[in-house]
């Protein structure tokens, strides 16, 4: 009998460490992983924090994304649609480190957080702001913006 208890629980924690280990991977927002488990470099060395975004169907992929005022972040942006995408941040001021592969984006400012992507790339971008607040991002394609693919930064 206390054998058989054994088991129950022992299968029990198993099952819930497995449900929890699931339920942390397949959140939507992000926070920014270890830069030391990505391969990052800009002048100075590794970023603070390194964010993914994937772009599909019309969705940014987490859609609210956290970061810390002061910080240097890397932002990469994976293009997993037959059709370009971009993502700019509204309002948000920024000072870029190293240098950019954040494609060309008609009308983008230096200081302005933007990443244009031709369909099925990549591209990425290195910065710091202390900018902090809440700021939407979008696709500036025409039609994107309203067909959803829009999200939320945070810089606190």
């Amino acid at each position: 009998m206390l054998k058989k208890k054994t088991v129950v629980w022992t299968l029990g924690l198993g099952l819930m460490s497995l449900i929890l280990a699931a339920s942390a991977a397949c959140g939507e927002s992000a926070q920014g992983t270890d830069p030391k488990s990505k391969a990052a470099s800009h002048e100075g060395g590794q970023p603070d924090v390194v964010i993914d975004v994937s772009l599909k169907n019309l969705r940014f992929t987490p859609n609210l994304v956290e970061v810390e005022a002061g910080k240097t972040v890397q932002m990469n942006v994976t293009n997993m649609d037959g059709a370009e995408h971009d993502m700019l941040v509204d309002g948000l001021r920024i000072e870029k480190v190293g240098d950019a592969m954040n494609g060309d984006h008609a009308g983008a400012m230096p200081d302005m957080l933007v990443v244009h992507t031709m369909a099925n790339e990549n591209g990425s971008i290195t910065f710091r702001t202390d900018q902090k607040g809440t700021y939407q991002f979008y696709c500036t394609l025409p039609g994107h913006k309203d067909a959803g693919m829009v999200g939320q930064m945070s810089v606190v």
